[in-house]
């Protein structure tokens, strides 16, 4: 199987020593100025994304919406076990933090490349604690909830939201709790994981 490869990381340095480690596992890829322009093809693709600011989990969050076959590895900017779930909840097939070993990158690549995974225990651990206390009555969020649920899956903060929505920040805070709890999830990271497998956003 032919799969095309694009590295989109803000730093030219650290992009070209990634499609460098990827080369020497003899995978060529692509550094694209667009990563949009460059997924309209008929190829498989997979995307190395670095995610830092607000704007790059807003990249894949409409990356996965947009092409739902595209394969996201994602460069994380901690090892925290929220950081990697959240950016599983915003459809990224794998995920390691930026300053991981070339042999993690190179693995990681390979391992989704043939249709597997490589996750943290402590992720793998968090996923499957989350799906196990995730209760079957939990409420449908409503059209705007579910809104909100998207914009927060982009990496938006509540202030940005709460803005957009009309709401002042705390109140905004308020409604969130209260659509979380509803939804029998924990926080912000279990709504969206639950939204995401209910196939809600």
């Amino acid at each position: 199987m032919f799969v095309r490869i694009a590295v989109f990381d803000p730093l030219p340095v650290y992009r070209h020593g990634v499609m460098a480690t990827l080369r020497e596992a003899g995978l060529g890829s692509e550094s694209p100025d667009d990563i949009f322009t460059w997924m309209d093809d008929d190829h498989l693709r997979l995307v190395v994304l670095s995610l830092q600011a607000g704007n790059d989990w807003e990249r894949l969050g409409r990356l996965c919406r947009t092409y739902n076959d595209v394969l996201v590895v994602a460069l994380l900017p901690d090892d925290a076990v929220t950081t990697h779930v959240r950016a599983l909840a915003s459809g990224a097939v794998a995920a390691l933090p930026r300053d991981a070993q070339p042999s993690a990158v190179r693995a990681t690549v390979e391992a989704v490349i043939g249709g597997r995974t490589v996750l943290p225990i402590d992720v793998l651990r968090g996923l499957t604690s989350h799906r196990a206390s995730t209760s079957p009555d939990a409420a449908v969020p409503s059209p705007r909830e579910l809104e909100w649920l998207r914009h927060l899956s982009t990496g938006a903060i509540v202030a940005e939201l709460a803005d957009q929505a009309g709401y002042s920040e705390r109140m905004m805070f308020r409604l969130l709790r209260d659509l979380y709890k509803r939804m029998r999830a924990g926080n912000r990271t279990e709504a969206l994981l639950l939204a995401r497998e209910n196939g809600w956003i």
